[in-house]
């Protein structure tokens, strides 16, 4: 009965997660990039990450990850913050199903790249499929 109990909740939890999304972090700067946990999205992010992301990556090379959150199948989100001696970016991308007038369901993708302490950052959405999944790219100078 445990077992059956047990299996029955991974199959309605999956059935709630949102899309995944894939995340590739690239260090395009002169030094390497540090993994900083600021904030509890952050932290969420990283706790839940498949693999989870690099602590340090080297110049020229990159991080990936897959992030599906089980909370509803309208929303997802990943968020990861990268230093480099005092620069740092903050890199964020969200899917949220919202529901129109009239009950119609259209799905948003949004990206952010946050820099501070002379950092150069960008997000940008690569691939978008049909299952609402998507690919985010994250760099970092």
């Amino acid at each position: 009965m445990i077992l059956i109990a047990t299996v029955s909740l991974v199959a309605a939890g999956m059935a709630q997660a949102g899309p995944p999304v894939n995340v590739t972090f690239k260090n395009m700067g002169t030094e390497k990039a540090v993994l900083k946990l600021v904030t509890s999205n952050e932290s969420s992010t990283y706790q839940i990450a498949n693999p989870k992301p690099l602590q340090e990556v080297p110049v020229g090379t990159s991080s990936a990850f897959t992030v599906q959150r089980i909370i509803s199948p309208d929303v997802n989100a990943a968020m990861v913050r990268y230093t480099m001696g005092r620069k740092t970016c903050a890199f964020g991308t969200t899917f949220q199903v919202r529901v129109m007038q009239g009950g119609i369901k259209k799905p948003e993708w949004t990206k952010t790249a946050t820099p501070s302490g002379g950092a150069t950052c960008t997000a940008t959405i690569t691939t978008i499929a049909a299952d609402n999944s998507w690919r985010a790219e994250f760099t970092m100078k």
